[in-house]
């Protein structure tokens, strides 16, 4: 049986005009509600925007954070809530947000009626963040809304493979990457985009920022590709490298089919993958680990 569902994945600008960080708070909210209203109006179910994007081209410190986010939370669902209900269009908002007083990188969950359905906290938190005060999460959540299952990960969290098994054995259908990672190399970033779909049989959807649209894409500037990935590797839909939506709809009763995977014939892979799944031999994953000082490359002689 079909079950038919429009993603959006919202590539919003890079860059955040404005001349002080307030100016640049609204900015970047501004250009999330007009792009979130562009996506509701071309049939999106579900639409998810970019890591933190209420602090995106703002520098970052403690007392900028609290004094810049201390509402962003609740001023978030008051202003996509209502974009979320006429549309009848589930969100996910990633922002930094300030929650029972702790700074969090934290992807608010809005319902297709525009109600808060849930939020993540970013687990795998980078030492950038950490020093401005981020608090990471410990938790992977799914969610039930525009009729998915639905989990999310962010940015770093995709440098481990674990995030998104951890979201597929909870029940996630669609994995949400928002994210803020630059394009340094191409064969590296491609296979960022595509391997929680290939390991896990689910739709895998990176969203990131995308260039000035008078600017060249060059290297070391952020992504981009914000895009719909299949189960089988596809990339169904591609933002490419400048702000805009990629949109598609896809079947999440048409399952990656495998030929050959563990028997002969042609077979469901999901399934087939987590029954030949030998966690008794994982152990090794959840072993304390001895945190190690950072190495700088050797420098050439």
């Amino acid at each position: 049986m079909k079950r038919l569902l429009t993603i959006a994945a919202v590539q919003l600008p890079s860059d955040a005009p404005g001349k002080t960080n307030t100016a640049r708070l609204r900015a970047n909210n501004d250009s999330a509600e007009y792009w979130l209203k562009e996506a509701g109006k071309r049939g999106a179910n579900i639409a998810c925007l970019g890591e933190t994007f209420n602090m995106v081209g703002i520098e970052k410190s403690k007392r900028i954070v609290f004094s810049l986010t201390r509402n962003a939370h609740a001023e978030t669902l008051k202003r996509f809530g209502p974009i979320a209900k006429k549309h009848r269009m589930a969100i996910i908002a990633p922002i930094t947000a300030i929650i029972e007083n702790l700074v969090r990188n934290v992807a608010i969950v809005i319902d297709e009626k525009g109600a808060f359905a849930g939020q993540y906290f970013k687990v795998h938190c980078i030492e950038h963040e950490k020093a401005y005060g981020v608090v990471p999460g410990d938790t992977w959540p799914v969610f039930k809304v525009a009729g998915a299952r639905v989990g999310i990960q962010i940015c770093h969290d995709n440098s481990f493979p674990e995030s998104a098994r951890c979201l597929t054995l909870n029940g996630a259908e669609v994995i949400f990457w928002p994210h803020l990672m630059s394009g340094w190399g191409g064969e590296f970033m491609d296979i960022l985009l595509r391997a929680p779909a290939i390991h896990n049989g689910i739709h895998h959807v990176p969203v990131c920022y995308g260039c000035a649209p008078d600017k060249s894409w060059m290297p070391g500037m952020l992504l981009g590709r914000s895009s719909i990935i299949g189960p089988d590797a596809t990339i169904l839909a591609d933002a490419g490298r400048h702000p805009g939506i990629a949109l598609t709809t896809i079947d999440l009763g048409a399952p990656r089919i495998a030929e050959m995977f563990t028997r002969p014939g042609s077979w469901v892979w999901k399934p087939d993958m987590l029954n030949d799944r030998r966690p008794d031999t994982y152990d090794v994953f959840t072993k304390p680990h001895n945190r190690q000082q950072p190495i700088r490359p050797a420098k050439p002689r």
